[in-house]
């Protein structure tokens, strides 16, 4: 089992594997930019919608070039405030998804914009998610949000949600209501779809076992599957009697053998499961910023 969790961790702060996931994300987030959202004028959150407004009003370059000269000063600022590495695998990403700009001009063909706010949400949504999983982001406002998240515990998605809110007042004053009616409905898109991929990556069941024999339980847990398991004394409420409180956290795989190992050994035992959306630390991989 330690070899398990050494394996995890290393793997997870690996920079070839960080930069591979970032490389993948920032390709997805750049066709959903040149392929659905561009073509169809829909306009992004955080620094990426400001960018588009900022390209809207000037007509002077290109979107994500735009984007990129937006996120410069955002950098600086995240040098002094958050992590170095996060910073740098965040720039990586930026960049990444500038010069796929460069070559992806494929638009696809949709004509209908719920269709295309559809594709576009889950398109960015999943890029997203996948950036953020690594030791990194996609840049803009994720560096100033989770550095006022370390520095004063201000709610990320409460940040993001008011960044978002500025940008779509701003470009109401100059674009079709339909347009931003569909903007909206792509960032709302994106932002389950960026749940979801984040949960994807890390959702595991937190299972309670309370049982007479749990330390029977326990070894034979211990024994037969990767996870680990904590062991807890208490006492029935109403029958005054001892049990015992197994704790462990597994996946959807293995959840069925483990109700069967633990009935097969104690009949009577109370099998409690739960979703977790995010498992940190032993066997699995810790996030460092």
């Amino acid at each position: 089992m330690k070899l398990v969790q050494t394996y995890n961790r290393k793997l997870a702060e690996a920079v070839w594997w960080n930069l591979l996931w970032l490389t993948v994300g920032a390709l997805l987030v750049t066709i959903c930019i040149q392929s659905v959202a561009t073509p169809h004028n829909f306009v992004a959150g955080g620094i990426l919608g400001l960018a588009y407004l900022v390209w809207h009003w000037t007509g002077l370059s290109d979107l994500l070039n735009w984007y990129l000269i937006l996120s410069v000063p955002i950098w600086i600022w995240g040098w002094f405030f958050v992590g170095r590495r996060f910073l740098l695998y965040t720039a990586y990403g930026t960049i990444c998804t500038t010069v796929f700009g460069m070559f992806v001009n494929v638009q696809i063909p949709l004509e209908t914009e719920v269709y295309a706010s559809v594709i576009a949400g889950v398109l960015h949504g999943a890029g997203m998610g996948i950036m953020l999983r690594t030791l990194g982001s996609s840049g803009g406002t994720d560096i100033v949000a989770v550095a006022l998240k370390q520095r004063w515990n201000v709610p990320i998605g409460q940040f993001s949600f008011g960044v978002n809110a500025v940008v779509y007042v701003l470009a109401a004053f100059s674009l079709d209501p339909d347009l931003i009616v569909a903007s909206v409905l792509m960032m709302f898109i994106s932002a389950n779809t960026l749940e979801y991929v984040l949960g994807m990556f890390n959702r595991r069941k937190l299972v309670l076992v309370i049982s007479e024999r749990g330390e029977e339980i326990s070894e034979a847990i211990l024994l037969t599957e990767r996870f680990g398991v904590t062991l807890m004394r208490g006492k029935g409420a109403y029958s005054g009697a001892d049990k015992e409180i197994l704790l462990t956290v597994t996946n959807n795989v293995a959840l069925k053998r483990l109700e069967n190992l633990v009935y097969t050994i104690d009949p009577g035992a109370l099998f409690i499961v739960e979703n977790t959306f995010y498992v940190s630390g032993g066997q699995f991989a810790r996030r460092d910023r």
